[in-house]
């Protein structure tokens, strides 16, 4: 779906101004798990991935724009 999800995934949660701790918990997911996305260890399921663009949506996001702005290192917010 996306060439890096962990810098999607460490950008939706800057964009959205949360700490690990805070992003797994509105996920329903552990600090860890977070941790581990961001960090390259593992990638989000396809289930995960699906949750990730949920969430996004609810915040006005886009994984789509922020993906693109992640590749270019564009920090402008994004907003729909």
């Amino acid at each position: 779906m996306f060439e890096c999800m962990s810098e999607l995934v460490r950008a939706l949660r800057r964009e959205l101004k949360m700490t690990q701790e805070e992003f797994a918990h509105e996920l329903g997911i552990t600090v860890g798990t977070v941790n581990r996305w961001e960090n390259k260890r593992f990638r989000p399921s396809k289930l995960a991935r699906a949750t990730l663009v949920d969430f996004a949506g609810k915040h006005g996001l886009s994984l789509e724009t922020l993906a693109q702005e992640a590749n270019s290192n564009n920090d402008a917010p994004v907003r729909h």
